[in-house]
């Protein structure tokens, strides 16, 4: 599921008009997946990647190997965390990363703050403003659409208790167990306020889960791995011919979606990197 399994609506994924949970989605692909028989290894964490010649290995948490002529690594990213004072004090107490109906429950009649401006921070503000009295929406920048798309920003504009706060960002947050209040500060005027809230939703983006891959990958500045023309003229890439769109600088290892270095992070582009990867593989094994 990754980061659209936690979102709570999608409304730009063909075939789904009136919009899909990512749970939902992530539940369908389980099952059709199960279908043509793959086989799904349920919360078994991959802690190792190494290779024996032309194969990879992958040592599983409890010390099983799995070893495979082709890999496709499709790890996505997980949540960065706002740096400010008392932040890891109130997670699963007043602040989340994801808006689910039991959130939404919870702060029914009550104000929340969600920080973040891309289009998870959009679906969510809009899902949440259904059942919030007010959502205070903090981006850092001065203009929404830099990072949302025009259609769910347009919707934001004229949802009435969704506010909209420009160049804003949280410096303190306060609470005894649970969070109470938050201060927050506007950058351009320099004037801070206390804005007293049942909740915060932080949406301010991901990091790749690269930690567990060795040398042979080649990642960018930010820890996304590489692939295509991009490692086409890598020291470590050792064939003659060039990369193929997906593959990393190691062949036969595939990228796709949100872990990949210039993926657009959305969930249509995600699928169909997924089933061109299925392309590129056969590809690649018809050479070994």
């Amino acid at each position: 599921g990754g980061q659209a399994g936690s979102s709570m609506r999608i409304e730009n994924y063909l075939g789904f008009p009136t919009g899909i949970t990512g749970s939902e989605l992530a539940e369908r692909a389980a099952l059709q997946a199960d279908k043509f028989g793959a086989r799904i290894s349920i919360a078994t964490p991959v802690t190792k990647l190494s290779f024996d010649n032309a194969y990879s290995v992958l040592e599983l948490e409890g010390g099983e190997n799995v070893v495979a002529k082709c890999l496709l690594i499709a790890t996505g990213a997980e949540y960065r965390r706002l740096d400010v004072e008392h932040c890891s004090r109130f997670e699963g107490a007043g602040v989340y990363y994801a808006a689910t109906p039991n959130e939404a429950q919870m702060c029914r009649g009550a104000d929340v703050v969600l920080v973040g401006g891309g289009n998870s921070a959009g679906q969510a503000a809009v899902y949440l403003s259904q059942n919030a009295r007010k959502v205070f929406l903090l981006i850092r920048g001065d203009d929404l659409c830099k990072s949302m798309s025009s259609y769910l920003a347009h919707r934001i504009m004229n949802t009435p208790n969704i506010e909209l706060r420009r160049c804003t960002e949280v410096v303190r947050m306060n609470g005894d167990g649970y969070l109470s209040s938050i201060e927050i500060l506007n950058k351009t005027t320099g004037a801070r306020e206390t804005l007293a809230v049942a909740a915060l939703f932080s949406f301010i983006g991901a990091s790749p889960r690269t930690a567990w891959l060795p040398p042979e990958i080649e990642k960018d500045e930010k820890d996304f791995v590489r692939t295509g023309i991009d490692v086409g003229d890598s020291p470590r890439w050792s064939l003659k011919r060039q990369p193929f769109l997906l593959e990393t600088s190691r062949p036969g290892v595939f990228a796709a979606g949100d872990v990949r270095s210039g993926s657009v992070k959305r969930v249509a582009s995600a699928v169909g990197e997924g089933a061109m990867a299925v392309q590129f593989a056969h590809e690649y094994l018809k050479t070994m």
